[in-house]
């Protein structure tokens, strides 16, 4: 999987700061950037796609301010999550 395609999927989820809660609002961007990728990448996306993804856009968006063992388990929580999806 080209990580450079999947990241800017990802992206309009990731780049809004509460993008790691269960707020209604930051599932529903999680769900349509799922959707996003899945239309243009296909459905058969793997955990380790979706965590190097969510790792390389975590690097440039706010979320590297989070503390790092948080980030770490948010990023595989959501890995798992869309893995399951697709």
């Amino acid at each position: 999987m080209n990580i450079e395609k999947l990241a800017p999927k990802l992206k309009p989820w990731m780049q809004v700061d509460t993008w790691h809660t269960s707020h209604p609002k930051d599932s529903e961007r999680f769900h349509l950037a799922l959707n996003s990728a899945f239309s243009e990448l296909g459905s058969s996306i793997s955990y380790d796609d979706f965590k190097e993804a969510m790792e390389y856009l975590s690097e440039e968006l706010s979320s590297a301010k989070l503390e790092a063992e948080y980030l770490t388990q948010a990023i595989e929580g959501y890995a798992s999550r869309a893995e399951t999806i697709s």
